[in-house]
């Protein structure tokens, strides 16, 4: 049994795609945002992670330039939904604890890398949308 024929014009997942400059600049500015917080992170593995976050970001700027596919911009929604819930994840703890372990993420540093991460998942979702609609043959 063989698979349906491809229409032509169809967005395949190898397809490369045109996402526009600003994802790039969105995901760079994420990674920006991320390394600050390792920086001035407060607690041991708070810093651990946005450096993990951080490193992550150079290298979907990387992907993005080198192959921007379907697949890559997926990993960059995902990474871009993860450094939300990081932030989230991290201001429950210091809410929790009662104490501000972790201060350095509700300060100017965190607040950017939540709003760049809210962003690059919005974009990507839309990049990824309209592949989808161009693949159908819609505008």
């Amino acid at each position: 049994m063989s698979a349906a024929p491809t229409p032509p014009g169809s967005a395949l997942p190898g397809d490369t795609l045109q996402p526009p400059k600003l994802l790039l600049g969105l995901v760079a500015a994420s990674a920006v945002a991320h390394g600050g917080l390792a920086v001035v992170g407060g607690a041991v593995w708070a810093q651990v992670l946005s450096a993990v976050l951080c490193a992550a970001g150079l290298v979907a700027v990387a992907l993005l330039i080198a192959r921007p596919v379907p697949h890559v911009v997926l990993g960059v929604a995902v990474l871009g939904m993860l450094g939300v819930a990081s932030f989230l994840g991290v201001l429950g703890a210091a809410l929790a604890t009662g104490g501000h372990p972790v201060s350095g993420w509700i300060g100017p540093w965190g607040i950017a890398a939540v709003i760049a991460d809210s962003s690059v998942v919005r974009i990507a979702a839309a990049v990824l949308r309209r592949a989808e609609n161009a693949g159908r043959g819609r505008p």
